[in-house]
Order: structure tokens, then C-alpha cells, then sequence
């Protein structure tokens, strides 16, 4: 909003400088951006919020000054006698939908000659932004401007049957704007209507069948409160933002209308040669009562933390044009002036006595607090799962929360449906994501890009499905992603790459990071974006808590990866469920383990897993560890084969083992590696 400094001394007296003046509006909470010089003259360049539409007028920013300054308020002079006792110009005006526009009010002039409006005035128009057009259009953005309140000005001639039907459009109607484009309406929007039809879309803009021109003699002015709601939809809707619909979708001031008409009257009196014809109609079918809020003085000393004198508190007010009334000792029935639509609460007001006290005077203090403050359960786990990667040499990322179609139909989830975004941005983000991993490919991707190879990322993120009832539920969800070499690559050793053993290995140091022990990984079928080779289920017991491997070929080819990139994403809420479990001591043992290697050949499609399974079920209690130290396929290993090589760990708390204790656990294990996985024995 460009507020003229000139124009704002017509209504009160200015002894500041323009710097001091921005800088205290400033202050008060008006938020003055710039200060610009337009005809030569200063203009500040206001930020108004969305919440103090009061401020969008000459006369709002010049109450403001006016407060804080305690200067008296002068408001510019309007036409008194609004009626006339013989009408030259009869009319009707009528509201079919209240909803909309609960006040509508009408004055008809007649006798004017229009032409070009004086320069003082073409001049301050053009420092608030606006074009001049002639003197009838000219006023009724001068008053705009100047009160903050939108009128418009139809050729009473072309309206026919002399009447204004405020009601809501038929469904399909066009209607050409004052801008020559056809505009297509809806059953929703609310038109100004003649005795026969849309003459204008009510709040935004005019027709372009009864704008003023050259021959116009008789107009009909229109000074309205309509529904912000309503004025926002239509605006939106059309595509078509004015400075009457900005104004009318924050909330105009509905006691303002006939005021606003009064002084466009006198203004066409003087610069147009007009008078009233049609006497004032304030067609006001539900009247609204202004806002009233009761304020209590410890109130406002507890909100703000300073202690706030009643007599500042009134006087505050009073100066904003608030009515105050006495209720007990310190408290007061507050009834709210009706341009203020942003008084709901009593926080309100008393944000307006802080405005003034000056934020800068409200000492800084922290709030008191009876207990210490604690992290909460997921703040620890999550960042200890960062404390452990991050010591693993990953880099966290984030990404959106947004998903396209196709990362949906490319990286299925095991469960539930995809959530739609009722007013998506763009065609990729027309879902919300239920995986996270096409986000770190395309994180990785970008990395590619830039020549870096080497990428190692996680996120811990939100991932969403479709609920019970089709209620939307989110998820935390662990994404991991390797790719590229192990180590940098040096005179001694080559660069070793990325493998899915690799993934393993940092999530197996996840789950032990966590205390997690009951952790397993098993092949899995059921991911149709992973690589059949090596797609795994991750398991804590009994339960799928995520899976992980390498990308399968395809997606692979459609990224344009060109290197093998490996994944895990683990449902972060079931982790959080296993993990830190309470700590067991146990003393340190008083004899010494014993160790044992075997080396078997077996199956190549025989799982280790199962292996592991069956040695640990012979009920050995004195089995410790048990390890995989190596696999070997080659000579004099038969075809479909394979070599593992498992070294066993025995210990007994109780007594030394002898030889022949450890060589009868040996047998038994050779025993069952034979009779049920048909396997064979090597010499190491």
C-alpha cells in the first residue's frame, strides 16, 4: 500500500521527517518497507497483513498516526443531505442473497459532465498506483483510497427497468468485465444485476456495458459490504484480483457504506457538476452489531509480563476509537470500532496496548518452569539412528513430502493406499509420499550430476497411506542409501565398491546401536522395485520391520544411475518399539572360550541363515558365537556348490573345557550338518 505523506496531512498534523515517521509506524507494528518520492513527494510503501484491512486507506494510516503521536483525527467533509423530498430519478435496489451482501447502498447523481479530474487529484491517484481515467471513475478510487472502502459508478442510463438486483449468477452466464474479457460465471458468485441481467460481478469488478463515459449524464453509485468469503472464491476462481476485491476479501468496514457514498457525493458535486437525483438507499436487511470483548487489566500484564497502567490501557484505546466501559475495579466491556475485522479476542486488544507500550519496552524473560525439561522417547531414538549413521560416514538429507503418480505406481509399498492433495501445485506433487526412496535416488542423481560418485545418504521422514475410514495416517520411515566406493581409492589399495554386504553391515551396526539383538534378514519376493538377487525382508522376531537391496534393473535404467545403488527403507515407529531395551550385566567370565573352525561344503541355495537357525536349536548352551569366516567357490568344490568355513565359540561360566567336551559339541554339529542339509566336510 502506497500511503502519500502529503495526502495523509489532510487528516492530520505531521511534524516528523518521512525517515522518523516509517520508522515509528514501523515500530507500532505498521511495517513500512520503503520510502520512495513520487511528484515530489515522500511515499512510504506500507506492508499491510492480511488482518488490519483498516489499514489499506489513506484515513487508516492516518488513525494510526494519529494514535501514536495523541494528535487529533481529521476526516474530510461529506455530502449531509443524502435524500431529497421530490426524486428527479426514481429507482429500486434489491438483495435476493443476504448471505452474501447483508448491506447494499445506493445514491443516485444526475446533472454531471465528466471530463478529466483536476491534477491534485490525477497526481495523488498516480502515488498510490492508480491510473486516472476522468473525473466520476477518479472519485470513486479517490474515496477507495482515501477510506479504504471500494464504490463503482454505473451509467444510470443503461440500466434498465432503473433497478439493482444483488443475487447470485445462473450457472454458465458470460459476462464481459470492464477489462473486454468474456468471463464465464458460476451459480456461486454473487453479480450486480439491472432489471435484466449481470451488470457487474459484485466486489471485483464492473461491466463493461455500464462504465461511465464521455455521454454519461446520470450515474448510480454503489457503496456495498459483501461477504469476504465470497468476494475471495469469485476473485480466485476468475483469476482476476482488483483493488476493490483485495479490499473486500479482507473485510470491509459494513458502517462505512453510506459514508463512503456521502463523500463521493460531494466530491462529484464539486468536480462534476453533479447532484443527488435518487435519494440514499441503505437496503440493510440483517444488521450487524459491532464486536464487544470484555478486557481484564491482569490479563494483559500476564500476557505481556510488564505491568500495564489502567489509564494507559484507556487512553490507548480511546485514541483507536475503542468505547470503553467500566466493568469492577479493572476491567472493561470493550465494544471494538466496526473497521477493525480483525477483533475476535481478547488477545487482540491487548496486543494493541502492546503495539503501543512499544515492544521494545517489554523486558525479555524466560518462563517459568516448575519441572526440567526432558526429551521426549523419539527425540533420543531418532537421534541416536543419526549418532550412528553420521559415525558411518552417511549424510542425512531431507526431501519433500510430496509424491507423483509414478513414484507411487514404481515404488509400491507393502501396505496401504496413496493420500491425493485436494489442490496439488504441480503434477508432481499430486500425492503424498508413502516411500522415501525416490526421494534419495533423486538426491543421489543430483549428486551423479556433479561428478560426485561416492554417496552414502538417510532420511528419517514422514511417509503416508490411507487410514481406517479413508483418513489419512502418517509414518516415520528410515531410508538408507549406499552407492559408490567404500573408501577413497590410494596407492596401497584399490577403491573397493559399495555391496549389498556393505547395507548389511550398517544396518546390523544400526540394530546393535539401538540394543536391538533379535534382528534378521531374510530373501523376499514381494518388492517389485528391488533386485530379485538380493531383495531382503528385514525382521526383529517375528516381525517385518523393512526391507532392503539393490535397485531393480529398471529402475535402475529409467534414474540413469549407472552404477549399482543400494537401498533399505524400515518402518521407523516398529524399530522405536525394540529398541533400548533394559541392560542385562552379567560378570565377566571366569574361564576362557574356546574356538573351533568347520568348513562344509553344502548347497549354494541353502540359506546361512537357516544353518545358523539349526546350530543354535541343538540346544548347546555353552555356543557362544557363531560366525561366517569365509566362503570360497573353485576348485574341487563341485558345481551348484559352496565352501563356508564357520568358526564356533564355546564357553562354560562354570568350569574349563576339556578337549573332549569341545570335540563332542563339534560332532554334534557335523552330525546335524550332515543328516539334515546333506553336507560334506573339508580340511581347513
Amino acid at each position: 500500500m502506497k500511503i502519500s505523506i502529503e495526502w495523509l496531512r489532510d487528516y492530520v498534523d505531521i511534524n516528523e521527517s518521512p525517515e522518523k515517521l516509517k520508522e515509528d509506524l514501523s515500530m507500532a507494528g505498521l511495517l513500512v518497507e520503503g520510502l520512495t518520492e513520487i511528484h515530489g513527494n515522500a511515499v512510504l510503501e506500507v506492508e499491510v497483513t492480511s488482518n488490519r484491512p483498516d489499514c489499506l486507506s489513506q484515513i487508516g494510516v492516518a488513525r494510526e498516526v494519529a494514535a501514536l503521536y495523541r494528535r487529533p483525527l481529521r476526516l474530510p467533509p461529506v455530502q449531509e443531505q443524502l435524500w431529497i423530498s421530490q426524486e428527479r430519478v426514481p429507482y429500486d435496489v434489491e438483495i435476493n442473497d443476504p448471505d452474501l451482501c447483508p448491506r447494499y447502498v445506493a445514491v443516485v447523481i444526475d446533472g454531471i459532465t465528466v471530463g478529466p479530474s483536476p491534477q491534485w487529484m490525477q497526481r495523488r491517484l498516480e502515488a498510490a498506483g492508480m491510473r486516472p481515467l476522468n473525473n466520476v471513475v477518479d472519485i470513486t478510487n479517490y474515496v477507495l483510497i482515501e477510506m479504504g472502502h471500494p464504490l463503482h459508478a454505473f451509467d444510470f442510463d443503461v440500466l434498465r427497468r432503473g433497478k439493482i438486483v444483488v443475487a447470485r449468477a445462473l450457472q454458465g452466464d458470460v459476462m464481459r468485465t470492464l477489462d473486454g474479457v468474456d468471463r464465464t460465471l458460476d451459480g456461486e458468485m454473487l453479480m450486480i444485476n439491472d432489471g435484466e441481467g449481470p451488470v457487474a460481478i459484485a466486489g471485483v469488478m464492473g461491466g463493461l456495458h455500464s462504465e461511465i463515459s464521455t455521454s454519461t449524464s446520470r450515474v448510480l453509485i454503489e457503496s456495498a459490504y459483501f461477504q469476504p468469503a465470497s468476494i475471495r472464491r469469485t476473485s480466485k476462481k476468475l483469476g482476476l484480483s482488483t483493488e476493490a476485491s483485495y479490499r473486500f476479501e479482507r473485510g470491509a468496514d459494513w458502517d462505512n457504506t453510506i459514508r463512503a457514498a456521502a463523500r463521493a457525493c460531494r466530491l462529484i458535486e464539486e468536480l462534476a457538476g453533479g447532484r443527488i437525483a435518487g435519494s440514499i438507499k441503505d437496503v440493510y436487511p440483517g444488521r450487524k452489531d459491532p464486536v464487544r470483548i470484555l478486557l481484564h487489566r491482569r490479563n494483559v500484564s500476564a500476557l505481556l509480563g510488564v505491568e500495564v497502567a489502567a489509564e494507559f490501557i484507556e487512553s490507548t484505546l480511546q485514541r483507536l476509537d475503542f468505547r470503553l466501559e467500566k466493568k469492577g475495579e479493572d476491567a472493561w466491556q470493550v465494544t471494538c470500532p466496526t473497521y477493525r475485522a480483525d477483533m475476535e479476542l481478547e488477545a487482540d486488544l491487548i496486543e494493541e496496548v502492546a503495539r503501543f507500550y512499544g515492544y521494545q519496552n517489554i523486558p525479555v524473560t524466560l518462563p517459568p518452569s516448575k519441572t526440567p525439561g526432558v526429551h521426549s522417547p523419539v527425540y533420543v531414538i531418532e537421534n541416536r539412528v543419526r549418532d550412528i549413521l553420521a559415525g558411518q560416514g552417511y549424510s542425512e538429507a531431507v526431501n519433500l513430502s510430496f509424491a507423483s503418480d509414478a513414484d507411487h505406481t514404481e515404488f509400491t509399498p507393502l501396505e496401504g493406499e496413496r493420500v491425493a492433495v485436494s489442490n496439488p501445485l504441480t503434477e508432481d506433487t499430486r500425492f503424498m509420499r508413502t516411500t522415501v526412496t525416490p526421494g534419495l535416488l533423486r538426491s543421489a542423481r543430483r549428486n551423479f550430476n556433479y561428478g560426485q560418485r561416492r554417496v552414502w545418504l538417510f532420511e528419517i521422514g514422514k511417509v503416508y497411506a490411507a487410514g481406517p475410514d479413508a483418513i489419512p495416517v502418517e509414518h516415520t520411515t528410515l531410508g538408507v542409501l549406499g552407492t559408490g566406493s567404500v573408501a577413497e581409492r590410494n596407492w596401497i589399495s584399490p577403491a573397493e565398491s559399495y555391496t549389498y554386504f556393505h547395507l548389511k553391515g550398517t544396518l546390523s551396526a544400526l540394530f546393535q546401536g539401538l540394543r536391538i539383538d533379535s534382528f534378521g534378514f531374510e530373501p523376499t519376493d514381494r518388492v517389485a522395485w528391488l533386485n530379485p538377487a538380493d531383495a531382503t525382508l528385514i525382521t526383529i522376531g517375528e516381525e517385518a520391520v523393512g526391507v532392503c537391496g539393490s535397485l531393480a534393473p529398471a529402475i535402475e535404467e529409467k534414474y540413469k544411475l549407472k552404477q549399482p545403488v543400494y537401498v533399505a527403507e524400515i518402518d521407523f515407529e516398529r524399530i522405536s518399539h525394540h529398541a533400548f531395551p533394559p541392560v542385562q550385566y552379567r560378570s565377566l567370565p571366569k574361564y576362557p572360550a574356546v574356538e573351533r573352525d568347520i568348513s562344509i561344503v553344502v548347497s549354494r541355495e541353502l540359506p546361512y541363515k537357516k544353518i545358523c537357525e539349526g546350530i543354535r536349536g541343538l540346544g548347546i548352551s555353552e555356543l557362544l558365537e557363531l560366525e561366517l569366516v569365509d566362503v570360497y567357490e573353485g576348485d574341487k568344490i563341485p558345481p551348484g556348490k559352496v565352501s563356508l568355513s564357520l568358526r564356533l565359540k564355546f564357553l562354560d561360566r562354570e568350569r574349563t573345557l576339556t578337549v573332549d567336551r569341545v570335540q563332542g559339541f563339534i560332532d554334534t554339529v557335523t552330525s546335524y550338518l550332515i543328516n539334515n542339509h546333506n553336507a560334506g566336510l573339508r580340511s581347513i
